[in-house]
């Protein structure tokens, strides 16, 4: 799945630099008509709300063999979003809303409850 998935990344990545739209996201997969919550690691749980609260601020290793264009980045706050791609395209949910669902104790978001929590839904 993740060599699916990193395919997935970079045309959701070309989309973003196309319509300049600034978020820190979780991209993830599924093949069927829904998401299982499961499948988002703690970190990510963890690290999408703090992103959105503090930014980042991130060094680039020294030990890449190619050359970097900068030492690191500093990145303000900005929206964070888990984006789930169905076979229709990928829906775009601000993770505020993933962690209510959780917090009700839904384990899983079906594709229609996907089309009705998305703030963009991508077509492919």
């Amino acid at each position: 799945m993740k060599k699916v998935e990193a395919k997935w990344q970079t045309v959701f990545n070309q989309y973003l630099k196309e319509k300049k739209w600034y978020i820190f996201h979780e991209l993830k997969q599924t093949n069927t008509e829904s998401f299982q919550f499961a499948k988002i690691e703690k970190g990510q749980d963890e690290g999408l709300p703090a992103l959105e609260k503090s930014g980042l601020v991130w060094k680039f290793s020294d030990e890449i063999s190619r050359p970097k264009p900068c030492d690191g980045v500093s990145i303000p706050p900005l929206p964070t979003y888990l984006v789930i791609k169905f076979k229709q395209g990928f829906y775009c949910i601000r993770y505020e809303e993933i962690t209510k669902l959780r917090d009700e104790g839904v384990i899983s978001i079906t594709r229609e409850k996907c089309e009705e929590l998305s703030e963009r839904i991508i077509k492919t």
